[in-house]
């Protein structure tokens, strides 16, 4: 091998992180300048040439990525909105007068979350990876509520 083994753990993470690990071969021969595939023979310039390049679609990658009108990112959306969906599930819902529906209520939601939650922080500041345990806590709650709760059922 012609670079370290930092550097080469840090190349093969970098195409993970790009999508580009299907096509790395073809990418080491581009940076080699034909001269092979295999990227244990690229010369350290070579390498830091493709890491640099790597990186840079990283770069170009995130910024690309829209944030909603609450500027929380895209990625844990249906996360929330699953959240969102069991506390109308559970009742956590108020009237609205001005819209004439009914909306989450916000001020029950956002005390759970900083008294019981794990992070003990409010919704839209989970990040991605985080919101996939709240997810896994917060289903547990709302079916203790919901079995807590008697039957309601309506008289046809």
């Amino acid at each position: 091998m012609n670079h370290t083994i930092e550097r080469h753990r840090r190349l093969y993470g970098l195409f993970r992180d790009t999508g580009t690990d299907k096509y790395h071969h073809q990418l080491v021969l581009s940076y080699s300048q034909g001269r092979t595939e295999n990227s244990a023979e690229l010369t350290d310039l070579e390498t830091d040439e493709l890491i640099r390049h790597l990186v840079q679609m990283v770069k170009t990658k995130q910024s690309h990525e829209r944030p909603t009108r609450s500027g929380v990112d895209y990625q844990g959306q249906q996360m929330r909105r699953r959240i969102l969906s069991l506390c109308y599930s559970m009742g956590w819902s108020i009237w609205n007068e001005q819209t004439q529906k009914h909306d989450v209520d916000w001020q029950k939601l956002n005390d759970w979350m900083l008294h019981y939650s794990y992070a003990h922080k409010l919704l839209n500041t989970y990040s991605y990876g985080e919101l996939q345990r709240l997810i896994c806590q917060f289903e547990k709650m709302a079916s203790a509520v919901l079995a807590s709760q008697p039957i309601k059922r309506q008289v046809v």
